[in-house]
């Protein structure tokens, strides 16, 4: 009800460009040319983008609580990005899940997964500290973030789901669980990655 009453108060429109409809309107959003292919923590990655102008401020609202980019964001994924086995996306931290009231990352997992017709698994969980505010070496020091869920169900081949790639430690983090528990991690796939001086690979 209160999403109704939210939508219904305030219409959907980008975030870019005001424009009504898309929370990211086609003039708006990035073009097919600007997708990346990068390793992310030593794994192949894929991006719609880099973490900048329109593309940055859509997933600035996301973060923010807003779910309307998550559609288009996982239309543009579905048509764009390379999936290999199961999508097993990369949760956030429970009190960001609580200021956002939802997981991006696995709200944008269950999109994407319909659209490709792609099996899901939500495997993982997150504790300790959120990445945001820390710097690059705070980031890549950090380790041991995830652990496999209690009773899940393990693929046997997975690509990884998040939000934005800064230096590869969330990817390579995730990666590492899940290979230590027999798990062929093929991919990552995000919406942007962040350009970083000097980096040479990039994850949240």
């Amino acid at each position: 009800m209160r999403e109704f009453l939210r939508t219904w108060l305030f219409p959907p429109a980008c975030v870019a460009c005001d424009a009504p409809g898309p929370a990211l309107c086609a003039a708006c959003g990035p073009p097919a040319r600007d997708a990346i292919a990068f390793a992310a923590g030593g794994v192949p990655a894929f991006a719609l983008g880099h973490y900048e102008g329109a593309l940055r401020r859509a997933i600035v609202a996301m973060k923010n609580g807003q779910r309307d980019p998550l559609d288009v964001f996982a239309e543009l994924l579905a048509a764009r990005a390379p999936l290999e086995g199961v999508l097993v996306p990369l949760p956030t931290s429970r009190g960001r899940i609580l200021e956002r009231g939802f997981d991006q990352s696995v709200e944008l997992a269950r999109r994407l997964a319909a659209l490709r017709g792609v099996a899901l698994a939500e495997v993982l969980e997150k504790h300790g500290a959120p990445q945001a505010g820390r710097g690059r070496r705070g980031r890549l020091a950090a380790a041991g973030r995830f652990r496999i869920r209690r009773g899940a169900a393990l693929p046997a081949v997975a690509t990884l789901l998040d939000d934005v790639c800064t230096t590869g430690a969330t990817v390579r983090d995730a990666a590492h669980v899940l290979r230590e528990s027999g798990v062929e991690v093929r991919r990552a796939v995000v919406l942007a990655r962040t350009a970083e001086p000097n980096a040479a690979a990039a994850g949240r």
